[in-house]
């Protein structure tokens, strides 16, 4: 069996090792299990026992010795479903303290963090990178970002804001526009229609009052994430005047 596939899954490299080895000879006791990894017994013991903690051993007593014995893989069906829950539980703890983390740590820099990407998966993720930030959007949109990035993923990214209580505000060719007030309410966007050849280019722009995202939809798309609140509250400015002159 291939360790890596079950390293995969969230096990370590030695709880996969230990699995494989207990699926192979059926049972193992501790000083086996160390002879066979090269472990101490005292590491040996701590394995097994997180292995009967993951619920993936059972511990039993023959003959007054400690043998563990495989269970079911079927429970590495809840092991996933564990490590994903404290995954987003993670990041959801780090997405909350984020603003207050950037609001010190530009008290004593003014150096910008800069990310550049290529591909979609990449660009997706500096699209969620910004959202994490918690923080209201203003966009000018492009029309080229469905084409290029696919319906679901764009959907994602446009609904997430409104989850997290965030207000968007966007300029969208007239091209789009999609009479739909109950929709743009439920997921907080107000929009600033324009008309269809007054921006066409292949780039979307987002701004919050810390960070700028620049998308390039060419061949395949690029983006630039810039963290830094002297920049985007310059861009935000910008945004808000060229919002106004559109409304007049």
């Amino acid at each position: 069996m291939d360790k890596d596939r079950l390293v995969a899954t969230g096990l370590t490299p030695l709880q996969a090792e230990a699995y494989i080895l207990l699926l192979e000879k059926g049972r193992v006791s501790p000083p086996q299990l160390a002879a066979a990894l090269s472990l101490s017994r005292t590491n040996a013991y701590k394995l097994l026992d997180k292995l009967v903690e993951l619920k993936l051993v059972v511990k039993s007593d023959d003959q007054k010795k400690l043998v563990y014995s495989p269970n079911n893989p079927l429970a590495l069906a809840s092991i996933t479903a564990q490590f994903r829950t404290e995954a987003l539980a993670r990041e959801e703890a780090a997405s909350n303290v984020m603003h207050d983390l950037l609001a010190h740590y530009y008290e004593h820099t003014d150096k910008p963090t800069v990310t550049s990407v290529t591909g979609r998966t990449e660009v997706a993720k500096l699209y969620r990178k910004q959202l994490s930030l918690r923080e209201d959007i203003c966009f000018v949109h492009t029309p080229a970002d469905v084409p290029m990035m696919g319906f679901e993923t764009m959907n994602e990214i446009r609904i997430t804001p409104a989850r997290h209580g965030n207000q968007r505000k966007g300029i969208i060719s007239a091209a789009e526009q999609k009479k739909n007030p109950a929709s743009h309410k439920r997921t907080n966007l107000e929009i600033t229609w324009i008309d269809k050849n007054q921006y066409n280019a292949p780039v979307e722009w987002s701004v919050t009052k810390s960070s700028l995202l620049i998308v390039s939809y060419g061949l395949e798309p690029h983006a630039i994430l810039l963290v830094d609140p002297l920049i985007a509250g310059a861009f935000l400015q910008l945004w808000n005047l060229l919002n106004s002159l559109l409304n007049n």
